[in-house]
């Protein structure tokens, strides 16, 4: 009996035992678990700061890299003017067709005003445009309402951080589409930054990738089109002289010699000291190498036109 008592006793023990031991196991696990998801928050913020720093020096580059550019800078660059004529046509036509401006150099095709999001919509009110006296700021409202928008331009506040963030990241996935080969990925993200970010450190660069885009397809009217407006409107951007050279090489490519050389006359001077400029005297070489060959030919050519006089012996 006592024997019996014993070993019951002995049997409690044990499992009040184990269970005092299955509550501290589990407490344990418990506390492992708040401390394995309080590390993945804090890792999850590590990252996003480290993100943010990156950013932050990739836009400081940005900005030393167009500092740089217009301390080297020596004049400022005039693009040249370049007017294609059509060809006449075939039968008569009742007026005078003018003429025609190749897309991308003085006329622009696309429409001056270009509406995004619910204004895009058929039946949306469009936004009335407002200019207030010189400022330079832009006030577009809707009506009836009250709200407005604020257009920014350049030099003007930078953005906040959570828009420098997705600004950065719309970047970087539009130059990994055009470094992969996909054009159209890559001219969609450029411009949808350009509309999004249009007084960001990076949209210059953004232009002119958008420009190489189509370059890269031998689209050089629309190529010359996007690299002017790099020129045109970030003249202070780190971008302006690769722009006037990809400018005088579509030109080229578009049989605009004379414009073509112009333009890349006007990157050696106005930037003498950056490698563009060394491209630039490079193809301005070639080009004066084929014309004086040209010249040699039609000399040539002229010469054996012109018969020998022969002195009577």
């Amino acid at each position: 009996m006592r024997l019996t008592m014993c070993a019951t006793g002995i049997a409690g023990i044990a499992l009040l035992a184990a269970c005092a031991h299955h509550r501290t196991t589990q407490t344990e696990l418990d506390q492992l678990n708040r401390s394995v998801e309080a590390l993945r928050v804090q890792n999850t913020d590590y990252a996003k700061q480290i993100e943010e720093l990156e950013n932050r020096i990739f836009i400081l580059s940005d900005r030393l890299e167009s500092r740089k550019v217009n301390d080297e800078k020596v004049d400022t660059p005039t693009l040249p003017t370049v007017t294609l004529h059509p060809e006449p046509a075939a039968s008569p036509t009742p007026a005078a067709t003018p003429p025609l401006t190749p897309p991308g150099t003085e006329a622009e095709s696309e429409p001056l005003v270009e509406y995004a999001g619910e204004a895009a919509k058929s039946n949306a009110h469009r936004p009335v445009l407002r200019l207030h006296g010189d400022s330079a700021e832009v006030e577009i409202s809707r009506e009836p309402t009250s709200a407005s928008i604020r257009v920014a331009h350049e030099g003007s506040a930078r953005p906040n951080k959570s828009e420098s963030i997705e600004a950065v990241a719309l970047y970087r996935r539009s130059f990994e589409a055009l470094r992969a080969g996909r054009h159209e990925d890559a001219v969609r993200g450029f411009k949808d930054f350009l509309r999004a970010f249009p007084s960001h450190d990076l949209a210059d660069n953004s232009q002119y990738w958008l420009g190489e885009c189509f370059y890269d397809r031998k689209d050089f009217a629309s190529a010359v089109r996007e690299f002017r407006r790099v020129i045109e409107h970030y003249p202070s951007g780190n971008k302006v002289p690769d722009a006037l050279l990809k400018v005088g090489f579509s030109y080229l490519s578009l049989g605009s010699t004379e414009a073509g050389r112009q333009t890349l006359v006007q990157l050696q001077r106005s930037y003498p000291r950056h490698e563009a400029a060394a491209l630039a005297t490079a193809r301005l070489a070639e080009l004066d190498h084929a014309r004086s060959e040209d010249n040699g030919r039609t000399a040539a050519t002229t010469a054996k036109a012109v018969p020998t006089r022969m002195e009577a012996p």
